[in-house]
């Protein structure tokens, strides 16, 4: 995955951290594919999950200052997909994880991807409304 223009929410802040964790998740994607211990592996997600969690603090704050409707709804998301890479962290960290490392990126590029394409872009069109 890579940034597209695309994706922009028109809300430079939302849109570099955005950049921010597709670079990184695409370096992790790397090291996952020339072979990661699960260690490396766990501390890895950690700095996902951390980087995630910050940014989706920063965006409900901008969402509530341009008071952005189903602001609650948005918020809801944002805490089941940290629910969700948290759970796969846990399983990555017990050793009952039996994904490959595509089957990996694949979920994570998916999880990232899906949200700012259906979601996040509702800020630039909240912004962009007559």
């Amino acid at each position: 995955m890579s940034w597209k223009e695309i994706l922009s929410t028109d809300v430079t802040s939302v849109d570099r951290q955005h950049q921010l964790l597709i670079e990184t998740a695409h370096d992790f994607f790397v090291r996952i594919h020339d072979g990661l211990s699960r260690g490396e592996m766990v501390v890895g997600l950690d700095q996902l999950i951390t980087l995630v969690s910050e940014h989706f603090d920063h965006e409900e704050r901008v969402m509530r200052n341009i008071a952005l409707p189903d602001l609650a709804t948005h918020a809801h998301l944002h805490r089941s997909l940290l629910e969700e890479i948290r759970e796969f962290r846990e399983e990555v960290a017990m050793g009952t994880n039996q994904r490959s490392a595509a089957d990996i990126e694949h979920f994570l590029n998916v999880w990232l991807y899906r949200h700012i394409v259906e979601e996040d872009v509702k800020i630039s069109l909240h912004l962009n409304r007559p």
